[in-house]
């Protein structure tokens, strides 16, 4: 299920509830603000990005590279409602001029509302081929093809590609800008999982020197009920000291979602986190 249509169970859910948008749910980050400043340049954009990845080489990717990546969401800033885990373990890796070809095994494990695992599966993918440099578009297409969203291997290093080099460019036909750039040097809690992967003297305090950026983007071709760009505020999490198909650790977004035959709006998170990874051997 994609998340459009997870929305709208939620939402109705919601309704039936009498769970609605009050104005305190807006003050910890007010989206319907106008007052954005001045607009960030496309290339500022990437090097602000781009300097909390690492070096960006294709031939880092190796067989044996596994990361697991926990897809949650929370409305209204209430609890979190985990959606779905996936695990993806590199079988195969060949990186030549014009495209990198993976073969991977993915383990998908969807969540009921109740946080209980209610579906599993294990999927060998093979032979997926990431055209360079319109990588996102070509593996976007062909895996969509073949699975359903919950399904399809979750590339986070694509989503980097797509951050990095695709948008704040506002102009041709889905003109857009950025705004509100932040950028902030943290140590970032290695997942628990994941801490024999690091050296770390003390287990309990565990930490690699990563990234914390975000920024607004306009979407100024999206409009809302009123009329207004959509806004989307940005929040990801970078590191190099982790394997490739992991530095980006964290990838959430928050937006206002229109609700259908009411005048309210519903504030959602949507956030992709990396929970365990490993290096190739």
């Amino acid at each position: 299920m994609g998340f459009n249509m997870m929305l709208k169970k939620i939402l109705a859910a919601s309704l039936c509830a009498g769970f609605l948008l009050t104005s305190s749910c807006l003050k910890k980050q007010d989206l319907s603000d106008d007052k954005l400043g001045a607009a960030v340049a496309p290339i500022e954009m990437t090097k602000a990005i781009g300097s909390g990845y690492g070096s960006y080489d294709y031939n880092d990717i190796k067989a044996g590279e596994f990361t697991s990546i926990r897809y949650w969401n929370r409305i209204q800033d209430s609890v979190v409602q985990n959606v779905s885990q996936q695990g993806i373990e590199v079988t195969r890796a060949a990186n030549t001029v014009d495209k990198l070809s993976l073969d991977l095994l993915v383990q998908t494990e969807i969540f009921a509302s109740g946080g209980q695992s209610s579906q599993s599966s294990t999927v060998q993918w093979t032979g997926i081929d990431i055209n360079k440099p319109s990588g996102l578009m070509a593996q976007t297409q062909s895996l969509h093809a073949k699975a359903s969203d919950l399904a399809t291997p979750n590339l986070l290093f694509l989503s980097f590609e797509a951050l990095a080099f695709g948008i704040c460019h506002d102009e041709g036909q889905y003109p857009e800008t950025c705004h509100n750039l932040q950028k902030t040097d943290i140590q970032y809690p290695v997942p628990i999982a994941a801490i024999a992967q690091h050296n770390c003297a003390d287990a309990s305090n565990c930490t690699i020197p990563a990234k914390r950026i975000e920024f607004d983007r306009i979407l100024k071709t999206v409009l809302d009920k009123d009329g207004k760009p959509k806004r989307v505020h940005y929040t990801i999490t970078l590191s190099p000291r982790a394997p490739f198909l992991s530095r980006m650790l964290e990838y959430c977004t928050r937006a206002l979602y229109d609700i259908t035959n009411s005048d309210q709006k519903l504030l959602a998170d949507v956030c992709y986190t990396v929970n365990n990874y490993k290096f190739a051997p």
